[in-house]
């Protein structure tokens, strides 16, 4: 799992495509004129999916959140449970990643598919291709190493000094 989790983060930072292996075995919801396949494709979301993703996420206890994302633990299917609707629709959301609703059929095939594992692979590959985790490390390693006391402090510091620099160019 270790090993899948670096690849995706890897693929992450490349802006690559993530394939997941995936058994749509349960087909009785996948219209005729549709084949999902055998994979599920994860792009990089773009910035209309994350302006939809964010505020259902926002919804997920940062506690919560934070158990669901990376190894598993014990907690995860009743996690899943707790936030089941919401975490499908922002795992739809990510592997639709288009303009407009992804498919309600699409919706009803994912769900009837799905076990806790898949759920909690794809949303931790949905979370990945924003760029959360890799954004979240840096944040706090920088915090953690910053002689400033606050993000605060660290605004003003740079407000200062881009307010010194356009002061000289306009002397």
């Amino acid at each position: 799992m270790i090993k899948y989790l670096s690849q995706i983060e890897s693929e992450t930072i490349t802006e690559k495509p993530v394939k997941i292996e995936f058994d749509f075995s349960n087909r009785e919801s996948v219209p005729k004129d549709k084949d999902p396949g055998h994979y599920i494709v994860i792009s990089p979301l773009k910035v209309r999916t994350w302006f939809k993703i964010r505020p259902l996420l926002l919804q997920i206890d940062k506690e919560d959140f934070s158990k669901m994302i990376g190894e598993v633990n014990g907690e995860t299917p009743q996690l899943i449970s707790k936030y089941d609707e919401l975490l499908m629709e922002v795992i739809c959301l990510g592997i639709h990643n288009k303009k407009g609703s992804p498919p309600k059929w699409f919706y009803d095939v994912l769900c009837d598919n799905c076990t806790w594992e898949d759920v909690r692979i794809l949303l931790n590959a949905i979370v990945y291709r924003i760029g959360f985790l890799p954004f979240c490390k840096s944040i706090t390693i920088l915090k953690n190493v910053s002689p400033w006391k606050s993000e605060t402090e660290i605004i003003a510091v740079r407000n200062l000094t881009s307010w010194h620099t356009s002061a000289k160019q306009d002397s």
